[in-house]
């Protein structure tokens, strides 16, 4: 009996000390774990975020991300400016090759190319806990929506393009009210295209054309207005731009340049640059652009500068809903801290001064209604021109369509190689092919 009593008590002090052993480990476990979490919490994350800006010397975006800094401890951003003519190429090759950054300024028609290559984090769960979600523009959420029903993209710039013009101009060539119907559009053109100083040479033209890449948008105003629907695809999900209504529209799109010759010669090579820079130097005295142009309008010409929407076709008005949003990349290690610093970016106070600085329209229902933006006059054009202002379709053909296949056919059109017909027909076998 006391050698099975013996036997007992050494087992039972053998499970003694192991429980006694097994303590002492979980203590110095907890100790070090809450040296990890206090490490953790100290750790810097960095995210690294790309963004193309309109005036590069414009401090206010670098101004908003050390504010971010200072107020985040634990988040880093580090920007990168990039050029929106290499941007989107810049961006689709690093993301291939796997060098891209966390978080980048973002276009919706360039989603199919993107989320092709399964690039961009889908960002429903995390905007269902964002408080800000419910003050943007309600029908902007199904505008932004994938196919596929999910989110990618975080609403932050918002432009519609509408027509800016020189009262002066207007004035002195005897136009007393702007053009609601492009009919009208090319009298007043013809009006404004003169000599100017008597040496028998052309120095004014109606219409700044930009027949270049980015072109597509205002050159759908055109088009679109006289096409039944206003759309790209009717309701059968046949492409519009082959009807013998959109032959028609763009054959006066393309005639501004060939037989009135009321836009600049340089018209078929020109874009975002040239035409702001004809319209400033005096060159043209109608322009097609977004609010965002409006500070250095401003700063040029004072009160004689102004906007009206773009003019009606047979088939009412279409024009351009321009969109900068910011996505996050599925290769990013960070991706709370990395909507955490594009959400902010997208709440009223930052939106606020983000606007006001760069011109654009506000993506909040509660910035619209703010005084500074009803009472200026391109917030106006841009709102009366909201109710028909649509974006291009959003399918796997669009990049190359819009960065290539636009700009190509459009000029050889323009420089007679190509008719009307031939254009369309391409641009339509572009937007439909598999």
């Amino acid at each position: 009996m006391k050698k099975y009593l013996k036997a007992f008590s050494m087992i039972v002090s053998f499970f003694l000390m192991l429980v006694m052993l097994g303590g002492c480990g979980g203590s110095n476990n907890d100790s070090d774990g809450a040296k990890q979490q206090e490490e953790n919490k100290n750790e810097v994350v960095t995210i690294k975020h790309w963004v193309w800006l309109d005036n590069p010397n414009d401090p206010t975006f670098s101004q908003l991300v050390k504010e971010f800094n200072d107020t985040h401890p634990n988040i880093n951003v580090e920007v990168e400016v990039i050029g929106w003519n290499d941007f989107h190429t810049k961006l689709l090759s690093s993301v291939t090759g796997g060098s891209g950054p966390d978080t980048s300024s973002f276009k919706l028609t360039w989603q199919p190319e993107f989320i092709g290559q399964d690039a961009l984090l889908p960002l429903d769960d995390y905007l269902n806990g964002w408080a800000g979600k419910a003050d943007v523009v309600d029908n902007l959420w199904d505008v932004m929506k994938y196919s596929d029903g999910k989110h990618y993209v975080m609403p932050w710039e918002l432009q519609v393009l509408y027509m800016y013009y020189r009262p002066s101009m207007f004035k002195a060539a005897g136009i007393e009210k702007v053009p609601e119907t492009w009919d009208e559009f090319l009298k007043a053109a013809q009006k404004l295209t003169k000599d100017t100083n008597g040496d028998g040479k052309i120095d004014q033209y109606g219409f700044a054309m930009r027949g270049a890449r980015g072109g597509h948008e205002p050159w759908a105003s055109f088009v679109l207005a006289s096409v039944p629907g206003n759309a790209f695809f009717d309701a059968g999900g046949n492409c519009t731009l082959d009807t013998p209504e959109a032959i028609k529209a763009n054959e006066f799109f393309l005639d501004l340049y060939k037989k009135y010759k009321v836009v600049p010669p340089t018209a078929p090579a020109d874009g975002f640059n040239e035409i702001i820079a004809n319209f400033k130097s005096g060159k043209a005295a109608m322009v097609v652009h977004h609010i965002k142009s409006s500070n250095g309008m401003i700063e040029q010409f004072g009160d004689d500068v102004d906007a009206f929407p773009v003019p009606a076709g047979p088939q009412g008005r279409w024009t351009s809903l321009g969109d900068t949003e910011n996505v996050i990349y599925k290769s990013t290690k960070h991706p709370k801290e990395a909507f955490t610093f594009i959400s902010w970016l997208s709440e009223k106070e930052q939106l606020l001064r983000w606007d006001k600085a760069t011109g654009n329209v506000p993506v909040l229902k509660s910035l619209q209604e703010d005084e500074y933006f009803k009472n200026n006059r391109f917030m106006k054009a841009s709102f009366d021109s909201m109710p028909f202002a649509h974006i291009y379709p959003i399918n796997e053909n669009m990049g190359e369509w819009i960065e290539s296949l636009w700009p190509a056919v459009t000029q050889q059109a323009l420089e007679g190689k190509i008719t009307s017909e031939e254009m369309m027909k391409k641009l339509a076998e572009g937007m439909v092919k598999k």
